[in-house]
């Protein structure tokens, strides 16, 4: 769950935030300079969770979703009041700036937990399931990446980047935790089945009906992102 945010603090190693106090971790890099830039990155996670209002930039952990709809063809799947956290603690793994490709490609690994409401109906691998309640997640061992596209706009005469997409892709390392509450109640065998279910086979189960949730964190991200590149200009982010 990914974790979008984790994209904001990445992206802090690439900024050079003469003017903001909250930024003094930063320093600028050229494209090519692998070190400076994982070291930013080091220090923008850290930097980048509490948020920057002054640019723009949200407090991310916590990081709190309203709705989500990761429903799939198979399975009705609605989340809300979601609370995730864990990615002030996430370790920067890779950070790669490419200028000729206008990309920025991010590599965390973190631990996520996330907890809310869920209504579930439908297939989850060879059970059908369905229920509503209290969800947990704990993702121990998360490793995710992240390649967004830029754009250059104009304002006021000044260039300034912008995310125009993403994609991603990631890997659970270790077993997860994932509890469901509420799964047929009031059908006690059932209700065993999907325990059995969930407990032997968490991960398969995340990777299975996971998707949209990990989508609806990354774009909560990148529109933190976006918000803070449009406060600076493309000159005082990079060196090339």
């Amino acid at each position: 769950m990914v974790p979008l945010l984790l994209i904001v603090a990445s992206v802090a190693g690439l900024i050079n935030f003469s003017n903001a106090a909250s930024a003094g971790f930063v320093v600028p890099c050229h494209a090519s300079d692998e070190k400076c830039l994982f070291d930013n990155l080091d220090r923008g996670i850290v930097a980048y969770k509490d948020g920057i209002p002054e640019l723009g930039v949200e407090k991310m952990d916590p990081m709190h979703l309203k709705e989500v709809d990761a429903s799939s063809p198979n399975l009705k799947f609605l989340l809300k009041d979601l609370t995730v956290t864990g990615l002030k603690s996430c370790k920067p793994l890779k950070l790669k700036r490419d200028p000729s490709k206008s990309t920025i490609v991010i590599k965390l690994e973190c631990p996520i937990k996330l907890d809310g409401q869920y209504e579930l109906d439908g297939q989850v691998l060879v059970l059908k399931v369905g229920g509503k309640g209290k969800i947990h997640v704990f993702l121990k061992k998360l490793e995710i990446e992240v390649i967004l596209d830029i754009v250059k706009k104009e304002k006021n005469g000044e260039e300034y980047m912008k995310v125009k997409k993403f994609t991603h892709s990631y890997e659970l390392k270790e077993k997860s935790d994932l509890v469901f509450e509420g799964l047929f109640q009031e059908n006690k065998v059932l209700n065993e089945a999907a325990k059995d279910l969930i407990n032997n086979s968490p991960n398969e189960i995340i990777n299975e009906i996971g998707g949209g949730l990990f989508t609806a964190c990354i774009t909560e991200v990148v529109k933190n992102v976006n918000s803070m590149f449009s406060h600076v200009p493309t000159k005082q982010l990079v060196l090339d």
